[in-house]
């Protein structure tokens, strides 16, 4: 038996580091992700206590969701404890093995991290993943602070083990972000056999035996849920008032009361088990109440769950979805300004008016591949001849530069369907590495085997930027050859940060029958390499006004952000932030950038 030994005392952590605290002293044996925020920053943390403490946790930076979940069931069939962490997107991802796992169940303990989003403020869309649960009837966790985030990580792998069943944990992420104290077990690590035993009535779910362990699944986690105690009262009991909470509102619920001055006239009900919901102790407080109301982010799952399986003891009247919105992020002054009203308080609202506040739009960061590779293929296409498919990564930054983005592979997949539609528009579909190797692979193998039309460029920056900057496969996979094998018809690779001959390529490829691939490579900018750091220290680039034509391609059309105006109305470089990349030297069309050299070049 190993003991981990934690510094004395509380410390200070975050939502994702309570999680990586968790996960090392319940001694997860594998780690499997494919990361997104808000749960992006669990899994750097846990390397670094991993490598702290040499425990030896074996780390699988999956390709996508759906790898990172078998990975992880392989893991925890065979004994071992695994975690598995993505964001809500992910779990649509995942969602096919995870109907499953149920079935098999598991043996060493399994929990599941699902960074929930509401409002968006990470993500393309806000989506309500908790109907899984239901889908998949494993149980659901959604703690409300730090420490309860960490003490829910720890019993979630006891309760694991016990069911022999994975357990989800929902974190939002607003609870991801927040800091506050947390105190720490001392944990004793036992020592683990590692193996796997067939067992054809578990393993094997086909056909009747899917059915006989579908219902084995449905009777156990229906008397889990009968007995489980997932919920707390706030509140003196005997209140003609209660509200039910989960996740984030909690916390802004109690604010609210305090704040209104409903103390005494308000009981609150927050249950961190929502998954199935805690009827022993909710059979205690939902009757005898005039009204309930239910204060939640997104659908109403709670609500739900609570009418369809407690209807019986709902005397009085209830609310929830009629009064509290079900898109956006539930925040504190709109939780005051729902429980005023209903409680009838004469109260001033705090809440800002909705303003209109015109969109500002980001862009690129200073010597990103992408933006060289966007202005390239504007330039070779005329913009009423072209339409650009759109995918999720860096690539999907503002300015928007692609006609539509939805989800991972959209970009290759929708141009697809839509090609042999649009004969006198050249389509390109474009996507990240991260993106190719998630599952764009599988999309362009469908249009080989097709025999579709197809132009698909890969915006490759050696790293899945957005979602954390993990190593692209693209530094260990000869794509090229990868491509080859699968059929397409020509791959090209080219320099990110020669948009002319991007250009050039584009025009060569845009009309041709077949599957053509073409590779733009050049480093992200938040990691550059060696001939990066070089170009940064030894170069700097000046705008001459007396050629300059004032012609706004480098300032407006390419939008550097490096590329400034100054007081005189006069474009120049902001040196403090440009990269060097020389795309702005090579696209200027009147020879007004000059680059100095500091030192004798030793780089091509």
């Amino acid at each position: 038996m190993t003991t981990i030994k934690s510094h004395t005392g509380v410390w200070i952590a975050n939502g994702n580091e309570a999680i990586g605290y968790a996960a090392l002293h319940a001694g997860v044996d594998f780690f499997a992700h494919y990361p997104g925020s808000p749960v992006n920053g669990v899994e750097p943390h846990l390397k670094h206590l991993n490598s702290q403490h040499n425990r030896g946790i074996v780390f699988n930076d999956a390709l996508n969701e759906h790898v990172a979940a078998l990975s992880a069931m392989g893991a925890s069939m065979a004994g071992a404890r695994s975690m598995l962490v993505m964001k809500h997107v992910g779990l649509n991802i995942a969602a096919d093995p995870l109907n499953y796992v149920g079935y098999s169940g598991v043996r060493g303990g399994m929990v599941i991290i699902v960074g929930t989003d509401p409002g968006a403020n990470s993500s393309t869309g806000e989506e309500d993943v908790h109907w899984y649960a239901k889908q998949f009837n494993l149980p659901l966790f959604e703690p409300t602070h730090i420490q309860e985030i960490y003490d829910t990580v720890l019993e979630a792998y006891e309760l694991s083990e016990e069911l022999e069943l994975p357990v989800m944990v929902f974190v939002s992420g607003l609870v991801c972000h927040n800091t506050a104290p947390l105190q720490p077990r001392l944990a004793e690590l036992k020592d683990k056999q590692f193996g796997f035993s067939p067992n054809r009535a578990k393993y094997i779910n086909v056909g009747e035996s899917a059915v006989k362990n579908h219902r084995i699944l449905i009777e156990k986690i229906a008397l889990w849920g009968e007995q489980q105690q997932g919920a707390k009262l706030y509140g003196k009991g005997d209140a003609s008032t209660l509200v039910i909470t989960r996740g984030n509102t909690h916390q802004h619920v109690l604010e609210a009361t305090e704040l209104l001055g409903l103390s005494d006239q308000v009981d609150v009900l927050n249950v961190v088990a929502v998954y199935p919901i805690p009827k022993s102790v909710m059979s205690l407080h939902l009757p005898n109440r005039k009204q309930i109301l239910f204060i939640e982010d997104q659908d109403g799952f709670l609500e739900n769950q609570t009418k369809m399986e407690l209807f019986h003891l709902l005397k009085g009247s209830v609310h929830g979805k009629d009064l509290v919105p079900a898109y956006g992020e539930i925040t504190a002054a709109k939780v005051t300004d729902v429980l005023a009203k209903f409680m009838g308080v004469d109260y001033q609202s705090k809440a800002l008016d909705a303003l209109e506040v015109p969109e500002r739009l980001g862009t690129f960061c200073e010597g990103c591949p992408h933006t060289s590779s966007y202005f390239a293929i504007e330039q070779a296409i005329p913009k009423d001849k072209r339409v650009i498919g759109g995918d999720i990564g860096c690539s999907s930054l503002p300015p928007f530069k692609a006609d539509w983005l939805l989800c991972m592979n959209a970009g290759v997949g929708i141009s697809q369907g839509m090609r042999p539609f649009l004969p006198n528009q050249s389509i390109i579909s474009t996507g990240g590495d991260g993106s190719f190797f998630h599952a764009g692979l599988l999309s362009v193998m469908n249009a080989v085997q097709n025999k579709l039309p197809l132009l698909h460029v890969v915006f490759d920056n050696r790293s899945v930027a957005m979602t954390g900057h993990q190593i692209s496969a693209s530094v260990s996979v000869d794509y090229q050859k990868l491509l080859e094998a699968c059929g397409v018809d020509s791959f090209t690779e080219v320099n990110a940060f020669k948009p002319r001959e991007i250009s050039e390529v584009i025009h060569a490829k845009e009309d041709l029958l077949g599957v053509h691939v073409i590779w733009i490579s050049g480093s992200c900018a938040l990691i550059p390499d060696p001939v990066s750091d070089y170009r940064r220290a030894n170069l700097y680039p000046e705008i001459h006004p007396e050629k300059c034509a004032n012609c706004t391609l480098c300032y407006e059309t390419l939008a550097c952000p490096a590329i400034i105006s100054n007081d005189q109305n006069q474009f120049e470089i902001n040196l403090d932030r440009c990269m060097r990349c020389g795309v702005c030297y090579e696209i200027c069309p009147n020879e007004a950038i000059e680059i100095h050299q500091i030192l004798k070049p030793n780089h091509e």
